[in-house]
């Protein structure tokens, strides 16, 4: 795992807040299609620069750095490589409407067994995408890294151990053979953490989940020892996952306390 970029804490606060915020967030606003519905579909095929110009010439909203970043969360991939694939000419997935696509997120917006959860963050592998809930609604999500090995990021429900917002790997080294740094990270089992990386596709890891620079910090300022962490294979499997554990301890454990509290206290 590589990291290209040297984390300066104060600035990269700033820059998230100012570029990264609300992107991917819900906002009703955004899906205010009247009576069309939305066109969410999209095509593999080569994309220029004079085309991502010529979108933002109609929508001041979609300037090339926005379309950029639109396209990086379609195909799951840091938008410096989605920029060198459009210099390069190689195909990629592109929207068939930019507009459709500005607060896309492959996720779900709400989930109801998620709804007595102040914090809750969701991991789906075959996507891959990470998304963070507040009271079963989405506040914040992107494209990831997970284990490029089968297996080597265990599907589960866990729950955020540590925090290190200088974490240096001690398993693997970098490209120069010192050890890597992993920035902004959350631990959640065993050498496994959530943390800033690069993002060169959807399966690139040794098992930890590596978030792009701008919502990892993010994810780190919002998260809190304990709030529940749940990896999935498929979206598809989330609602039974959580309908099956609603007595889990690591997922719910502020109901968890107040039995135990209420039952030293009737004891």
């Amino acid at each position: 795992m590589r990291i290209r970029i040297k984390v300066v804490p104060i600035m990269l606060l700033f820059l998230c807040s100012v570029v990264w915020a609300g992107f991917g967030a819900v906002n009703a606003a955004d899906w205010n299609f009247g009576n069309r519905t939305p066109n969410l579909t999209w095509k593999m095929r080569v994309i220029t620069q004079k085309e991502l110009e010529k979108i933002s010439a109609k929508d001041m909203d979609l300037s090339p750095s926005v379309s950029l970043r639109i396209l990086a969360k379609l195909n799951a991939r840091d938008f410096d490589y989605i920029a060198q694939d459009i210099r390069d000419g190689n195909p990629i997935k592109v929207p068939n409407d930019f507009t459709a696509f500005k607060q896309w997120t492959p996720l779900y917006k709400y989930i109801a067994d998620a709804a007595d959860l102040p914090r809750f963050i969701l991991i789906v592998k075959n996507l891959p995408y990470i998304g963070w809930y507040e009271r079963g609604r989405l506040v914040g999500d992107t494209y990831i890294c997970v284990g490029k090995v089968e297996g080597a990021t265990k599907e589960g429900i866990y729950n955020v151990q540590e925090k290190d917002v200088d974490h240096v790997s001690r398993s693997y080294p970098n490209a120069f053979g010192e050890p890597a740094p992993m920035p902004w990270a959350l631990r959640i089992y065993g050498t496994v953490w959530i943390h800033a990386g690069d993002i060169v596709a959807g399966h690139c890891s040794h098992g930890c989940i590596n978030l792009p620079i701008f919502p990892a910090t993010a994810l780190f300022q919002w998260a809190t020892p304990g709030t529940p962490v749940l990896i999935v294979d498929s979206l598809q499997a989330v609602p039974s996952v959580l309908a099956q554990n609603r007595s889990n301890c690591t997922l719910h454990a502020s109901v968890c306390r107040t039995v135990r509290k209420g039952s030293v206290t009737g004891s």
